[in-house]
């Protein structure tokens, strides 16, 4: 059956047609320009002439030795991350769950983190870090004397120092995501696993994670889309170094695209990206609702 536009439905196109079509200029007009790119060899430096490779730019991907380090150097900072953000988010949002004296100072101070910029925080650590002169250090020494100060930014230490400042700064997203979550759980579950026996691991696994499922996956999900594309972090305080230590993906895209002006081959970076994301997302959506309908 045919459905009948209504005058209603026409005075509500009005206002969403800006909408769609600005979305289309900022969004997918890009993204289609992208997708194309990445099946030529296109260079702003010598031989700029756009030349149609089709899939060279993704094989390419498979051996480039830069590329392949910045796949490590990511997962590894992807599995950190957001393995322990999600532990002390959840431990925070617990502890914030309970009425105590004070509560409601502790979460405003909790939640300061995810209210700066990336950009100023990276700078701020990057100081406190400072192998010379950083607060860091300066504790250190002060407790364990002389002698016991810390390379941040050494090779074996880059790439921690950047995964405790990301840590650092988007635990508390996590914690508000779960604290949220927390509140929505009725009393009366807790109250009569309270009266069953149960104690707090049973309280956890049996009532609070499952009612959690999908607060604690929307979680997941945004904490790995957004570290997949981690770029501020680790440009200001490493530019992926030394020696590519902290060569995340989005440092190889931003090389490939601003230093070294591979158009092509960047615009191919930026859609196994995407792809990979996607990736992601549908994998953690069919683990945690597996089995439901």
């Amino acid at each position: 059956m045919k459905r009948i536009i209504t005058a209603k439905d026409k005075y509500a196109y009005k206002y969403i047609f800006p909408a769609l079509i600005y979305m289309c200029l900022v969004l997918f007009i890009p993204l289609v320009f992208s997708l194309v790119t990445s099946f030529f060899k296109w260079d702003l430096i010598g031989d700029i002439t756009r030349k149609f490779i089709g899939l060279k730019n993704y094989r390419k991907l498979l051996t480039d030795d830069e590329t392949l380090n910045s796949f490590k150097v990511t997962f590894q900072f992807l599995f950190w991350t957001v393995l322990l953000e999600m532990i002390f988010g959840y431990l925070i949002a617990a502890f914030l769950n309970r009425k105590f004296f004070g509560n409601k100072v502790v979460r405003v101070i909790i939640l300061i983190p995810m209210m700066l910029s990336p950009t100023i925080v990276a700078l701020m650590w990057k100081i406190i870090f400072n192998g010379d002169h950083g607060i860091a250090n300066y504790i250190i020494e002060s407790i364990l004397g002389p002698g016991h100060a810390v390379i941040w930014f050494s090779k074996e230490n880059a790439l921690r120092s950047v995964i405790f400042v990301d840590v650092w700064l988007n635990t508390p997203f996590v914690a508000l995501m779960v604290l949220a979550g927390l509140q929505g759980i009725p009393t009366e579950l807790i109250e009569a696993a309270d009266v069953d026996g149960a104690n707090l691991f049973q309280k956890n696994r049996y009532i609070i994670i499952p009612s959690l499922k999908q607060v604690l996956l929307v979680a997941v999900i945004f904490r790995t889309t957004f570290n997949l594309r981690q770029f501020p972090l680790p440009w200001i305080m490493t530019a992926g170094g030394p020696a590519n230590a902290t060569n995340v993906f989005g440092i190889e895209l931003y090389r490939q695209a601003f230093s070294f002006y591979h158009i092509g081959y960047s615009s191919a970076l930026s859609w196994l990206l995407i792809i990979i994301t996607f990736g992601f997302s549908v994998l953690y959506t069919r683990i945690t609702l597996r089995g439901e309908k």
